[in-house]
């Protein structure tokens, strides 16, 4: 079997006065989706981000995240290259998007990694991966900011800049919550979609047990620590923790 394209092991995370996760393992191969659920207000949020590389300054990061080979666990943000860095979508894309800069200008940023002018080939690019996000005139949103699309649309250009810049990990944190139940359906559909078919490894963040029990994996996470992980199904029937019982009443 191939070597997962993201192995994490023995993560901890820390604040300046707790421990928020202690020993958080799982494995995440190319065109699979893994799907975190936990109780709400544990920090999961926080686990994507250290994965990423930015987290705050008064968290401590520790332990192993093995992306594509490199372990990136000590590499903030701003020093891994464009490899090394993670698709993210937020709940609101407007914290990932700059308002002020036109739609074309972040997603040419994003396939170049230092120019905002397009060239006519990297124009052609574009367009050709907006039209495989759904987008069927994009050169109708190119010019825009990201506050005149819709959250959909935002969303969607998210992706776009993850594929442009050849990431190799796509993380969703709570992608859909502010969706309507048609958009939210799309986008979750398109991000599996966009692993599968790229061959990045995704990770969904989500408080919907339904959403995840469409994804190859399941990790849930409560009291900082690993409670249940493998296939979703099997996962919750296997465990005898509270939270994956009180889960199980909604699949059984």
């Amino acid at each position: 079997m191939t070597s997962p394209l993201l192995s994490v092991d023995q993560l901890s995370i820390k604040s300046t006065d707790k421990t928020l996760f202690q020993d958080v393992q799982f494995n995440v191969h190319a065109g699979e989706v893994l799907a975190v659920m936990g109780p709400s207000g544990i920090g999961k949020s926080m686990l994507s981000k250290a994965i990423a590389g930015f987290t705050p300054e008064t968290i401590t990061v520790s332990g192993d995240i093995i992306l594509d080979g490199t372990n990136v666990c000590a590499m903030p943000l701003l020093t891994r290259t464009p490899q090394q860095r993670v698709a993210f979508i937020f709940q609101d894309a407007l914290q990932a998007l700059n308002p002020l800069v036109s739609v074309q200008s972040q997603l040419c940023l994003a396939l170049t990694s230092r120019r905002t002018t397009p060239t006519a080939q990297d124009k052609t690019t574009i367009n050709q991966w907006l039209n495989k996000l759904g987008f069927q005139h994009p050169q109708q949103i190119l010019p825009l900011t990201p506050s005149q699309l819709s959250g959909g649309q935002r969303q969607r250009i998210c992706i776009a800049m993850g594929l442009l810049g050849q990431a190799k990990v796509l993380i969703a944190d709570e992608p859909t919550s502010a969706l309507d139940p048609v958009t939210e359906q799309e986008i979750l559909t398109l991000i599996h979609h966009s692993v599968k078919q790229n061959g990045m490894a995704g990770i969904v963040i989500t408080h919907d047990l339904h959403s995840a029990m469409k994804c190859d994996k399941l990790l849930v996470i409560d009291e900082g620590r690993v409670i249940a992980y493998g296939e979703p199904k099997a996962c919750l029937l296997g465990s005898s923790h509270e939270f994956c019982r009180s889960l199980r009443t909604l699949i059984q």
